[in-house]
């Protein structure tokens, strides 16, 4: 059933229209009338129409400012205009809109409606299916890179890869001859810019996956499998003879890849790869070494490189003990909002961790946990596919820049809020004064003499959060700096904080910071 909204201030035409065509056997249902735009935004909120038949004549917006804006926010919509004018501009933008069709109320009959809305019908109805098809399209290749993915890491963990071959036939993995290449690739965050958020990763990955299966080679079959910690592999397959330089190949494939991610994606990517190797039984230990030299690569900073002979480096110094000086000074600057001495104490951290070549995964996990911290003393929410991209980062200057971007970001965003509303004060200074009682936001209207629905709705426009999330933020805050004190345990700090469970505690603490209690200390 396609759902219809009807919108006109005249009353009497909204009950016209209802009762003009036989909506229901025409596999229709009139879900909503309108009589301003206004209220017609509210309705297209609230139930979400397919079709909308609209007046054009409406005072303050007219129907095509509404139907403009509800493309906005629902694109596939459809539009059936009706007005009492004649005028060409209007039927113009009414066509620049994409309305199914322009009806003049003053000759409106009812075969004229029932034929522009089986038009409309017909297009809705195309439109689905075409979006049905899509999106099973869209399903089938994604659950296919999964499974894909899935067989790769059996591949290279199962201690007889060559029983999985016939299996990776029907994924379309042809590995038909004896020797291999295997490249790992990943995504460089710095060349985002302002084009992708960092939520957009899988999906660029995905893109990638999809750009590598078009790029035309011979004499060797390389297949791009997606790794759950978001990387990339490729996977070159081949018969070596004297005319088939199984490496010559595969390099100048990955140079291709790159240079096509580039050209249609905006976005650069690393790829190191290693020696051809022999049968697939060689695979699991190959890919295992791989995967530590590429550890290694982290401060290296080569885009395209060859793995060399070399031994596992040993990451034996502990993070804190040589930049934990330095993320306190980042962080008393960042409380004082000063961007210039923060930048300069980031350069800081990052040559000492060049210097003594930190541990790539401990390293990131100790910045990503900090930077939690810092998140809570901007009150703002953490943004979860930020961290993921950080964790993932595969250069020290990917991560450094992740890290630069979001304090200059929390900075900008803190300078408009230091002069916060009394009323935001009143409430901090309550919230103060009553830390180990469990807070409600009735407790903090009955103190303010406010209406609890008023205030809820003034705190959200206000803070951007809903009161329960910003308690629990300003708690944690307080909890950060308890921990580092080591003055109490951590039982004690739950009680002073109005958590009777400590077990709750640790799990609203992890939330927003990141790692648990017992680890932050």
């Amino acid at each position: 059933m396609i759902k219809v909204m009807l919108v006109d201030d005249d009353v009497p035409m909204l009950k016209y229209l209802a009762k003009l065509v036989p909506w229901q056997e025409l596999g229709l249902k009139v879900v909503a009338e309108a009589q301003s735009a206004k209220r017609a935004l509210q309705y297209l909120r609230e139930v979400e129409p397919d079709l909308i038949v609209t007046d054009i004549g409406m005072p303050g917006m007219d129907g095509l400012e509404l139907i403009k804006e509800c493309k906005r926010l629902k694109p596939g919509i459809g539009v059936i205009f009706l007005t009492c004018h004649e005028e060409f501009h209007y039927a113009r933008k009414a066509v620049q809109l994409d309305a199914y069709d322009y009806l003049l109320k003053d000759e409106l009959t009812a075969e004229q409606l029932v034929q522009s809305l089986q038009k409309a019908i017909a297009c809705i109805r195309e439109d689905r299916e075409t979006r049905s098809e899509l999106t099973y399209k869209q399903d089938l290749l994604k659950n296919r890179e999964m499974l894909k993915q899935q067989f790769f890491q059996q591949v290279v963990t199962s201690p007889t890869a060559e029983g999985l071959l016939h299996y990776g036939q029907r994924l379309g993995v042809e590995w038909k001859h004896p020797q291999f290449i295997l490249s790992l690739g990943s995504l460089q965050y710095r060349s985002f810019s302002n084009r992708y958020r960092y939520e957009d990763r899988e999906l660029l990955l995905y893109a990638i996956s999809n750009i590598s299966s078009e790029i035309p080679v011979e004499s060797i079959t390389i297949t791009t499998f997606i790794e759950p910690d978001g990387g990339l592999v490729c996977v070159g397959n081949y018969q070596p003879t004297l005319n088939i330089k199984g490496m010559e190949l595969f390099e100048r494939y990955l140079q291709m890849l790159t240079e096509k991610v580039r050209e249609f994606l905006g976005i650069d990517v690393y790829f190191s790869y290693g020696s051809p190797i022999k049968e697939i039984s060689s695979m699991k230990p190959h890919y295992k070494r791989l995967k530590t030299w590429w550890r290694s690569t982290y401060y290296e900073g080569a885009s395209f490189s060859k793995m060399p002979n070399y031994t596992d480096p040993l990451w034996a110094i502990d993070v804190l003990s040589v930049v934990g000086e330095e993320l306190d000074r980042i962080r008393k600057a960042f409380k004082e909002l000063d961007e210039t001495e923060t930048m300069t104490l980031t350069a800081e951290i990052k040559n000492k961790a060049v210097s003594t070549r930190l541990d790539p995964e401990e390293w990131k996990s100790r910045l990503s946990q900090w930077m939690r911290v810092l998140e809570l003393e901007d009150y703002r929410n953490s943004d979860n596919s930020f961290h993921e991209c950080l964790i993932r980062t595969s250069r020290l200057d990917d991560t450094m820049f992740l890290i630069e971007a979001r304090i200059k970001d929390l900075i900008a965003s803190k300078l408009p809020q230091l002069n916060r509303k009394p009323k935001i004060q009143q409430i901090e200074q309550y919230i103060s004064e009553h830390l180990s009682e469990q807070l409600s936001l009735i407790d903090v209207a009955n103190y303010l003499y406010l209406n609890p629905s008023y205030l809820s709705r003034y705190f959200k426009l206000e803070t951007g959060m809903n009161f329960t999330d910003y308690l629990h933020r300003y708690k944690m805050k307080l909890a950060c700096r308890l921990l580092k004190s080591k003055e109490d345990n951590i039982e004690i700090i739950s009680l002073k904080l109005g958590y009777a469970d400590r077990t709750y505690f640790s799990k609203m603490f992890k939330k927003y910071v990141g790692v648990s209690p017992k680890d932050y200390r």
